[in-house]
């Protein structure tokens, strides 16, 4: 089995802190899906906000990948919940042109603890029972998201950001599975961040310099490069099931496919970050 999901999100708009702000043409995104199948990849994760993912999956995936997708937070002025759920989903499928999803996740999991929290839990609950999603899940930043969730909810998958700065979510991963919850971990690399020279790292960072001089010199120290540091820090990480990578072409999806590691790595500890404005992205458009 293949840990590796592919990330739609470049696919369908400009992402990332170091994306230059081009979306990705048709033909690039049909090399990605092929360089993908190539590569035993059998899995995508998208979402409704990711711009024109879904459709471009849709125009170009031929139904080789099994599909994951997320529901975007529950406008306040709905008044069906359950109605709103079905017609967000059918219209996903509609563009994904596939009859059912792997997995459907919550992009703002606080959704199912307020007040329309149990109509729309039913509701995809529902979709569950229809075969018309075979898991549910949510997408988090912190693990303090799951408190209230966990326990109270049947959640089959939890997507939460892993890299050797931000490892919160390791303080919750036994938790998770021993509860049968499968852990997908993203930004491996924060966003491109890690694995860019030091000279394209964006000046935002550089209050934070002396911790990837740090970074810096443990990859030099590993003899690898800095992307398989990322990759095996994550994929070796007891409890974590799947790694879910971005990428904005082909040939760097071939690159990151052959730079996974066969060997554990000994991280520095000192490297691990709870400063938010370094390891959480949502921090880093609010100066």
């Amino acid at each position: 089995m293949n840990r590796i999901v592919l990330g739609g999100a470049q696919l369908g708009l400009p992402y990332g802190i170091l994306n230059g702000g081009e979306t990705l043409s048709r033909e690039e995104v049909a090399r990605i899906l092929d360089t993908a199948v190539g590569h035993g990849i059998d899995s995508i994760d998208t979402a409704i906000a990711y711009g024109q993912s879904e459709s471009v999956i849709g125009e170009t995936a031929q139904n080789r990948f099994n599909i994951i997708s997320k529901l975007p937070p529950l406008p306040s002025e709905v008044s069906n919940v359950s109605e709103w759920v079905h017609m967000q989903v059918d219209a996903s499928l509609a563009r994904l042109k596939c009859k059912s999803l792997d997995a459907l996740l919550l992009h703002r999991p606080q959704d199912l603890v307020e007040q329309h929290g149990a109509e729309l839990y039913a509701a995809i609950n529902s979709l569950k029972i229809k075969k018309i999603i075979q898991r549910f899940g949510i997408s988090i930043y912190a693990p303090d998201e799951l408190d209230g969730i966990i326990g109270k909810f049947d959640i089959d998958v939890v997507q939460a950001p892993l890299n050797v700065f931000d490892r919160r979510v390791l303080g919750v991963i036994n938790q998770l599975t021993a509860r049968n919850i499968e852990v997908h971990v993203r930004s491996v690399f924060l966003q491109g961040v890690l694995i860019a020279s030091a000279k394209d790292r964006p000046q935002r960072f550089q209050p934070w310099s002396n911790h990837f001089e740090q970074f810096d010199e443990w990859v030099h120290s590993s003899g690898v490069s800095a992307m398989a540091c990322c990759l095996g820090f994550a994929l070796l990480q007891p409890g974590v099931a799947k790694l879910v990578i971005g990428t904005t072409s082909a040939n760097s999806l071939a690159e990151i496919m052959g730079s996974i590691p066969d060997s554990n790595l000994d991280v520095p500890v000192q490297l691990q970050s709870s400063i938010e404005q370094l390891i959480d992205p949502r921090a880093w458009h609010l100066e």
